[in-house]
Order: structure tokens, then sequence, then C-alpha cells
């Protein structure tokens, strides 16, 4: 799958809103998008005063009260989770937007806090890009997405950081261009972070994959 990094991008998109860090929206959602506040998440959007569709979780953080509430006043959907389950709540939010026929998803407050939510959060990812879905977890200034034998352009970013992993043993023809240093046909693999830190130049930027998945980081305009 060839995809772009566009922030204004009119695509319908799934959020996902979880219980931890988050920073700001990136891109204000729109009508047809879906909405999901998965748990704790549901307290950025009171905040943000943005309307669910679904307020989904086990609630162990012992906020179902808050959640009922949320989802009355909204008249949003409310799906009750068992506690003791296989899947993260943000996990079985994007089932629910799988089944729902989105192919975008934007998670916030999925990273940050625990750093195994955020290791499962990128795993998400891998599986969003191996179904053939665009996904991005943010936090901090900084995104997180995945490819699977495919690629992803960005703009001409006069300044940022990029850094591009191995999600697979092994990932094969790997191409980065239009970045500080560049890669032609590349192998990395998940045991080597060689693409760690790389810079963007102003100059249009695509990192491609022939067999295998990456997870790539990036930040812009530091």
């Amino acid at each position: 799958m060839d995809i772009v990094f566009d922030p204004a991008k009119k695509d319908r998109a799934c959020y996902i809103f979880g219980a931890g860090s988050f920073y700001g929206l990136l891109r204000e959602p729109a009508e047809g998008d879906l909405i999901i506040a998965a748990d704790g998440g549901i307290r950025y959007l009171e905040e943000l005063d943005i309307r669910p569709d679904i307020v989904l979780g086990d609630f162990d953080s012992g906020n179902e009260a808050e959640a009922r509430e949320l989802a009355g006043r909204s008249s949003a959907e409310l799906v009750k989770l068992n506690v003791i389950k296989d899947v993260s709540d943000s996990a079985a939010a994007m089932e629910i937007g799988r089944e729902r026929g989105y192919k975008l998803f934007y998670f916030y407050g999925c990273a940050g806090g625990r750093l195994d939510h955020t290791l499962a959060s990128i795993q998400d990812l891998a599986k969003l890009a191996s179904e053939g879905c665009e996904a991005y977890l943010f936090d901090e200034e900084a995104a997180v997405t995945a490819i699977d034998s495919g690629s992803i352009s960005f703009p001409g970013y006069e300044r940022g950081f990029i850094s591009v992993f191995s999600f697979t043993e092994k990932a094969e023809g790997v191409w980065e261009k239009g970045l500080k240093y560049e890669l032609e046909d590349a192998e990395l693999c998940s045991a080597f972070p060689l693409g760690l830190s790389n810079e963007f130049i102003g100059e249009k930027a695509r990192i491609s994959v022939r067999m295998g998945q990456l997870i790539i980081y990036f930040q812009i305009g530091r």
C-alpha cells in the first residue's frame, strides 16, 4: 500500500482516544468520522467538547459511572468489555473501526505512561498496515506509523527527524529518498537500528519497503 502523510486528508477516519498522554489534535474530526472513547479517553473528549460515537472499555480504572453518563449525554453507544480479555481497549476499538469499514485510523492518548501499552499500540499499527490500512499513533510533537510491503511519502518538510525500524525479522528492499541520509535497496533487521535518526531536508521524502514491515517514527519542525 502506498500512502501519503497529509494532516488535512479528508478520508473518513476512525479516531481512538485512550487514557495515555494527549497533546492535542492534529486534525479535527469531521462528518463521517467514527470517534471512539476507549476507557479513560472519555476525559479528553469531554475537555475537547467532542461527542463520541462509542464509549468502550472494561472500566477497570473505576470510571464506569462517568462513561455511562457521557454516553447518555451524547447518545453514544456503550460497549462494556470483560476485565479478563486478550485485547487492549484500544485494540478492541480498532476492531470495531475495521468492522465498520474504516481504513484510516488516528490513535490519541495511546502512548506515554506505561511502555507496555505504547508497545501494544505500535503492534496495533502493524496489524492495521498488514490489512491495507493507514494508521497513526500521536505523541508529543511526534507520530508513529507502519507500512507493510509498501511506501509512505512526506511533503518537503524543512526540519524534523525521522527513524525507520524493521518490525519483521528482516525488511528487504528498503529505500529512503529525499532525506539527509538515503538508503537504496537496503535490508533492515529487527535486531539492529540502522534507520535511527534521519532528517527532513526540505525535499519530498519517500520511504518504501519491498517485503516486510517498517515502523516509522517522525517529528516535524524540531
